[in-house]
């Protein structure tokens, strides 16, 4: 993406995990910190905050009450207020998903921790194969790649994430990009969009966004399409100069970084 000096936010989209969460901690200690929370909830009060994540609409809601939409599951559901909508992608899916998570759930044993995705009426649209807590993860991976393998079949979607010991099965192709297409139209943001993520599923949103920001950590994908990147660690800073700036983003801020590759 092109670097661009100044622009005006008018709406904040946010990935979840590894950009604005820790990534390796236990699921029910995945939450934006303190600090980071305290100056969205500021920003929410100006613009509309928006997440998009892979994480299920049960589980993202209640950890980001900062935001006014969300985009769950890659953007298979998205809910806006009160008002929840599923791609229509899912349904015809669904049998070859329970057949998926079935054998995943089965050969797994203790090796393999299984986390379904669900949609607001509970029924599993997804799943997370992970195998980061196994007493012998070279005894995991090779049940997991067993497991890849059977989910690799159509109309089934698997995405492995660079170097990470879990993987995601969908019941279709995921877009953030056009997740956060429909957030924009939804919300009236027709301009100064900025996007933060920190993985490859989050280039497509990059693309849509008027400011692309890639988060780095020890696990950020290489290979982002971001105008800029900011580290973990600066995230909240990032957000109080943006805030404190009249949510005029600037180039010089003290937490851009121009390159990303140089951790």
């Amino acid at each position: 993406m092109p670097a661009i000096g100044q622009m005006k936010i008018q709406g904040l989209f946010l990935d979840h995990d590894g950009t604005i969460s820790p990534l390796n901690v236990p699921r029910q200690e995945s939450r934006a910190p303190l600090e980071t929370e305290a100056v969205l909830h500021r920003i929410k009060q100006l613009i509309p905050v928006g997440i998009i994540t892979t994480k299920d609409m049960a589980f993202i809601v209640p950890k980001t009450p900062f935001a006014r939409a969300w985009c769950a599951i890659g953007g298979l559901e998205i809910r806006i207020g009160e008002r929840i909508v599923t791609d229509p992608c899912v349904n015809a899916a669904l049998p070859s998903i329970s057949l998926a998570l079935q054998y995943a759930q089965h050969y797994g044993d203790n090796h393999l921790f299984i986390e379904e995705k669900k949609d607001s009426t509970r029924q599993t649209i997804a799943f997370c194969v992970d195998w980061r807590q196994s007493q012998d993860p070279r005894e995991a991976e090779v049940k997991a790649n067993k497991v890849m393998a059977c989910c690799q079949k159509p109309p089934l979607n698997v995405i492995r994430y660079e170097g990470q010991p879990f993987f995601d099965v969908y019941p279709c192709p995921i877009d953030k990009g056009r997740a956060l297409a429909e957030l924009k139209r939804n919300l009236g943001v027709k301009s100064g969009v900025m996007y933060m993520g920190d993985s490859k599923v989050d280039n497509p949103a990059f693309k849509v966004a008027d400011i692309g920001i890639g988060v780095l950590h020890e696990e950020s994908a290489r290979d982002l399409t971001c105008n800029y990147y900011v580290k973990f660690e600066d995230v909240a800073r990032f957000f109080q100069h943006l805030l404190e700036n009249n949510l005029v983003f600037d180039k010089d801020f003290p937490e851009i970084i121009w390159r990303g590759l140089e951790k």
